[in-house]
């Protein structure tokens, strides 16, 4: 122990202080150094360069940049993806930049736009603000009509409603407006430049139409945000690497010009979805307005959904904008790393009632019933030579209605026949169809001069183009007046414009005349030129031309065909193509095989029928599990920066595929209505379970007398459930007379309409049913009683009401809105809501009344030819609804299963489908793939083979 202590206790040598004076004199200098170098540098920024540091520190420039949230994911009920976001990279462009002079600026910033123009390249990547495209002339004109028009221009000239627009501005057109924005007055876009010019901003010598277009295009959506400083505005989204690279690589000849990280919305639901998801775009200025009421977080360069569940659920899916500040030099360069001021956030995941297999499944069991029924009332045979039809159920579609269906609802663009890059089918196509023109031109003259028997002597075709000379004059409001008016056809043609322009029924203002006064004689030729003149820009009159010449054989189906190579509407490769062309395959079986193999599909031909709907729904809480709307569209070529042309191309489609047909579309219910007319009659005691109405195939006891479909008649029906069996029209209008007879025997008409009408409140049918979406308002009916009683009258509904009134049936008056959503998530899958059944009535009516129509539903089932054998006890009612004499009945079909404890009601709808014998093959397949009765693909591909000709209009 002492020994160690004495260890510790020793003392260390001592250092001299002439030994640690060197030691001093090196730390001293060391630290004198570092403060000598301080001082230096000092003066040096402060002194020395103090001018030019002070210039660049005012030159900075505290910008703030928007973090986009990330929108919420869209499932299906089984957990399959079906919307989501993918990383993209957009182009964005701000007036950030001092400038001496506004020429300069309005020159640089018009230079920029052109350059990043030229980096883009894909002109479908750039956003488009103004609704305005090229013609091929080089002129202009609007891409939106309507209310939409008149919405951009309020916004265009500053107005907050469009009643406050002056004449003028309303009736501004798409070139006077580029004219505007190219003026001094806005964004001085010269077409030429000087060679300085050139050089100093990036411009070219000239300026084509395009580039005008789409530099106002960028210049106007700069201005858009001129009250908000430094918010960039998108030029282009979701660019090429390539592009990006350009605009980095140039980023300090193109002040304000930057790359920002963005998200793509992609669906993988495909066609049979869009109707129900919608898509995401751009946020218009009335959304703006709209959404900012609610909370002040959009700006105009928010994206937001625009239909469907994207629309109806943006509250939840919106994932919430986050913002960022660093400092930049003047030309957009950033000098700090950027500060998060606030967190984006991540929309709610929402996951749908929907099961997107049953989906897919009954879109292809809709478009291959739809082809069936098309292949079986299409005949080789011209319009001109077919009888006219007795009834809807006999009209028939011609082969030039096929062949011509195809250049009428653009699967072959007759546009692209008159290019410079035409193959040589399509030029002699176009020759043919110039000469033909001309000589239709030629005979205009001498038309107009015919009367009496030189008239009736004219072809039907020369009718049909003065008929549409005289349409469209009407149209353009050249001429004025009403039905009333001069006939022509009474007349010569000269002379109907004289009575016209005497009746002071002709807008002269519209005709180009220098003089003060001149004859009628001149005003009558100076109206037809201006028809005639009309005539040559109008697509829809060269259309015309293109039918005669198909009705005339002058353009032929095979020739047809081969243009749908040639333009790639079918593939070159396809076998076909040899067989049609060497004569192996005639071109009538081809069109057929092209509909059976859906190459060519009905919406494409858009004849009647081109379109049909389906609704499934679980009738026990009212969750969608199905809605289906035929045809559908690429949602996702019109989400984020919409394709312009494909959004132009499917508002011009003749089978209306924006069109929700499962929700939007109203129709008369035909007989699927007539439970409805039964529980009437044993609700008001009128009939009862027993009761048995002898039909012979008339119902005269109103008048019109109505026939039973049946015309021969059913002879005695015993029941109600019989008479629903047997779709029996005169045992319901029995129902409804007794229903509207008086004490003293008269029947009264609003009576018996007023019952039914309390039952079908009952059942709901004059409520929308509550789906997430846009539903039409149904519409009761309110007219013709006994016609009413069997689903015509007035009724409207579309898919989705009679739906939920299936349910109804099926659940024994439980009433129950339906529901696409499912349940919401975090982005972690959290549950944070989940949707509960909402009961919104019950029908209480005696077990008696369900149970007889139940039975009555399950008797039609085991006697149809093609539900009998169904695997499934099931109830269904058929029905056919008539629209007009000219167009095919719709046809109908209802029904649920099992018959006890319901787990499934369906109801379908094929528009102008002929008959509800057309539409019953839909429904069994639904029922076999929803209960696995069959294989599914096979279910699926033998759709079609359950269509008729059947008269049957029950």
């Amino acid at each position: 122990m002492r020994k160690h202590r004495s260890f510790y206790n020793k003392q260390l040598p001592e250092i001299s202080l002439i030994e640690r004076i060197p030691r001093l004199l090196i730390l001293g200098m060391f630290f004198g150094f570092l403060f000598l170098t301080l001082i230096f540098r000092l003066y040096r920024f402060q002194i020395m360069e103090g001018a030019t540091n002070q210039e660049a520190f005012m030159s900075s420039i505290v910008k703030t940049q928007k973090l986009s949230g990330s929108r919420g994911n869209i499932y299906d009920r089984n957990g399959k993806l079906l919307a989501s976001n993918r990383l993209s990279y957009d182009v964005t462009l701000e007036d950030s930049k001092n400038y001496k002079t506004k020429k300069e600026r309005q020159r640089s910033l018009n230079g920029i736009a052109y350059q990043l123009i030229q980096m883009i390249k894909d002109d479908k990547k750039l956003n488009v603000v103004l609704p305005i495209a090229e013609k091929e002339d080089g002129t202009y004109e609007f891409t939106a009509d309507g209310w939409k028009l008149s919405r951009f221009k309020a916004d265009f000239y500053g107005k907050i409603e469009v009643g406050e627009l002056s004449d003028k501005e309303k009736a501004v057109t798409a070139d006077e407006l580029i004219a505007e924005l190219s003026g001094k007055g806005k964004f001085l876009i010269d077409p030429t430049y000087t060679e300085e010019e050139q050089k100093q901003f990036g411009l070219p010598e000239s300026l084509t139409p395009k580039d005008v277009l789409q530099i106002a295009n960028i210049r106007y959506g700069i201005s858009l945000n001129s009250y908000r400083k430094y918010l960039p505005f998108l030029v282009a989204s979701d660019v090429s690497n390539e592009t990006m690279a350009a605009v980095f690589e140039n980023k300090a000849a193109l002040p304000g010009a930057d790359v920002q990280e963005s998200s793509i919305r992609t669906y993988a639901g495909g066609e049979s979805m869009a109707s129900i998801l919608g898509y995401t775009g751009g946020i218009s200025s009335e959304e703006l307005s709209t959404l900012n009421q609610q909370e002040a977080i959009y700006t105009n360069q928010s994206v937001v959904g625009k239909s469907g569940i994207e629309k109806s659920m943006e509250s939840l899916l919106r994932g919430e904008d986050g913002t960022e500040q660093f400092y930049t030099d003047v030309v957009g360069n950033k000098k700090t790393e950027p500060v998060i001021i606030k967190a984006p956030g991540t929309g709610k995941d929402l996951y749908l009632t929907i099961d997107k297999d049953l989906q897919d499944a009954v879109y292809k069991m809709l478009e291959q019933q739809i082809a069936g029924i098309l292949l079986s009332n299409i005949v080789d045979t011209k319009r001109s030579d077919m009888p006219k039809a007795e009834n809807a159920a006999q009209i028939r579609i011609s082969s030039d209605e096929v062949y011509y269906a195809l250049l009428k609802n653009h699967v072959i663009d007759t546009n692209r026949l008159k290019e410079e890059s035409a193959t040589d089918l399509e030029q002699s196509v176009f020759g043919a169809f110039s000469q033909k023109k001309d000589n239709v031109y030629s005979r205009f003259s001498a038309a107009f001069d015919a009367s009496g028997t030189e008239y009736d002597g004219l072809s039907s075709e020369m009718k049909g183009y003065l008929d549409y000379l005289v349409s469209e004059a009407k149209k353009t409001k050249l001429i004025t007046g009403n039905a009333g008016s001069p006939d022509w056809k009474s007349k010569s043609f000269r002379q109907y414009l004289t009575d016209c322009i005497s009746a002071g029924l002709v807008d002269l203002s519209k005709i180009q005349n220098n003089e003060a006064y001149v004859a009628i004689e001149e005003e009558v030729r100076l109206v037809e030129e201006k028809m005639l003149s009309d005539l040559k820009g109008s697509q829809e009159f060269d259309l015309k031309i293109y039918e005669a010449m198909i009705g005339e054989g002058s353009l032929k189906g095979e020739t047809i065909e081969n243009l749908l190579y040639d333009q790639g509407a079918l593939p070159m490769e396809d076998p076909d193509r040899v067989l049609l062309n060497s004569g192996q395959l005639s071109p009538w079986a081809f069109i057929q095989k092209k509909i059976k193999n859906l190459e060519i599909t009905p919406a494409q031909l858009a004849l009647n029928p081109c379109s049909g709907s389906a609704v499934i729904v679980d009738p026990q809480d009212g969750e969608v599990l199905a809605c289906v709307s035929y045809p559908g569209y690429d949602n996702n070529r019109l989400a984020n920066q919409m394709d312009a042309q494909y959004y132009l191309h499917l508002s011009n489609d003749l089978s209306l595929p924006l069109f929700n047909r499962a929700t939007s579309q109203l129709t008369a219910p035909g007989s699927t209505f007539k439970p409805v007319t039964v529980i009437a009659g044993m609700s008001e005691g009128v009939i009862n379970s027993d009761t048995s109405i002898v039909c012979t195939g008339i119902f005269d006891k109103v008048q019109p007398a109505l026939r039973c479909w049946k015309r021969n008649g059913h002879g005695i029906i015993n029941s109600p459930a019989d008479a629903l069996k047997n779709s029996c029209n005169v045992y319901l209008s029995e129902i409804t007379y007794r229903m509207g007879t008086q004490k003293d025997g008269t029947y009264s008409e609003a009576d018996g309409l007023q019952k039914l009408q309390k039952y079908a409140n009952l059942m709901d049918l004059d409520k929308k049913t509550g789906i997430e979406i846009g539903e039409a308002q149904p519409h009761v009916t309110d007219q013709f009683s006994i016609p009413s009683s069997i689903g015509q009258g007035t009724h409207n509904y579309t898919t989705t009401q009679i739906a939920r009134y299936t349910t109804m049936l099926a659940n024994h008056g439980k009433s129950y809105d339906l529901s696409l959503v499912y349940k919401i998530t975090d982005s972690e899958g959290t549950l944070e809501k989940s949707f509960t059944p909402v009961l919104k009535d019950t029908a209480e009516l005696p077990e008696a009344i369900w149970s007889e129509v139940a039975k009555g539903m399950n008797e039609l089932v085991s006697s149809n030819a093609s539900l009998k054998d169904l695997g499934v006890s099931a109830a269904g009612k058929t029905g056919t609804a008539e629209e007009s004499k000219n167009k095919p009945n719709h046809g109908l079909f209802i029904g649920y299963a099992p018959l006890e404890n319901p787990k499934v009601a369906i109801a379908v709808r094929i528009a102008n489908g002929y008959s509800s014998g057309n539409v019953v093959g839909v429904g069994r397949g639904i029922f076999d793939y929803y209960f696995q009765l069959k294989e599914k693909e096979a279910i699926i591909t033998n759709t079609a083979s359950k269509v008729s000709n059947n008269l049957r209009t029950d």
